[in-house]
């Protein structure tokens, strides 16, 4: 099985957008952005670049891609057809993308709050006009392709359980005895339930979006960042490898946050970047440094 981290914190961009190969090629999670604000600042120019780049690599794998999936529907985890300064997006690039394409998807009316229901509608119908292979609504349905398996969980809160930011659904391939899983947007895992879903699929590989810390006396308690780091350790006491990225990588402090769980960790634990032998490249987490 071929992984391809595409875009990602650790590249640059907010993102989780990944490439498998088997004897199909799936696109996951295909989106980038970037954070129109952080710190009170708008991006930097390094950031834009890192959003054009990533942009050209999405939609280089998405057109050797049979299959793509969109765990659920923030803008950094699916193209929208619209234009988008902070995602680089446009109708062209959407049509490209789509086109042809076998798509797995997050519900669009079942367990989604209104935002993201607005933004599956608008996809859906937009969809219609391009000319895809087939829809399925993915949540908790389990799909075989030639030899690779697809299976999609139930919805898993976005992060917190009661998060307003609504539901995702983790990705799990099978192939010729090898079983990775993409656990989008849970956010540590903060929510048990998603660390036990973790550990009961037991991939041979997960990439997992890591705990906000930066949102650590907003959205989140130190409770709360105690607790998922907790879990990520557990997790990390079971699965050979662990890539873990996204949420977590927004803050410098992300490194030390990923040492600790190391030292208590038995197998493999890095970022994005690294599966690709590039060093991580934060650029968000930086923003401040740029105007100073």
């Amino acid at each position: 099985m071929k992984i391809v981290p595409l875009a990602f914190e650790s590249m640059g961009v907010r993102s989780m957008a990944t490439f498998i190969e088997t004897d199909q090629k799936i696109l996951i999670d295909p989106g980038t952005s970037i954070a129109p604000k952080r710190f009170g600042f708008p991006p930097w120019k390094d950031e834009f670049d890192a959003l054009h780049e990533t942009r050209a690599r999405v939609q280089k794998y998405a057109a050797k891609s049979d299959i793509l999936t969109i765990s659920h529907y923030h803008h950094d985890h699916f193209t929208p057809f619209s234009l988008g300064r902070y995602l680089d997006s446009s109708p062209r690039y959407a049509e490209e993308m789509y086109r042809d394409k076998e798509l797995f998807i997050k519900h669009p009316t079942e367990n989604i709050n209104k935002s993201q229901q607005k933004r599956a509608r608008l996809l859906l119908k937009n969809l219609k006009s391009v000319g895809i292979r087939d829809i399925h609504y993915a949540d908790g349905n389990s799909f075989q392709t030639d030899n690779t398996l697809l299976k999609f969980s139930e919805p898993i809160p976005h992060g917190k359980e009661g998060s307003r930011l609504g539901f995702v659904i983790t990705t799990t391939i099978e192939w010729e005895g090898e079983k990775f899983m993409h656990a989008s947007d849970v956010q540590g895992p903060l929510y048990d339930g998603a660390k036990n879903l973790i550990l009961t699929e037991k991939p041979d590989i997960l990439i997992l979006s890591g705990t906000p810390i930066y949102l650590e006396g907003f959205a989140l308690e130190k409770s709360d960042i105690v607790q998922a780091q907790e879990n990520l350790m557990e997790i990390c006491q079971e699965i050979p490898q662990v890539v873990v990225d996204h949420h977590l990588l927004r803050d410098l402090r992300c490194f030390d946050f990923i040492k600790e769980v190391k030292e208590e960790s038995k197998g493999e634990i890095v970022v994005a970047s690294e599966l690709l032998g590039k060093e991580p490249y934060l650029l968000e987490a930086r923003r401040k440094e740029f105007y100073f």
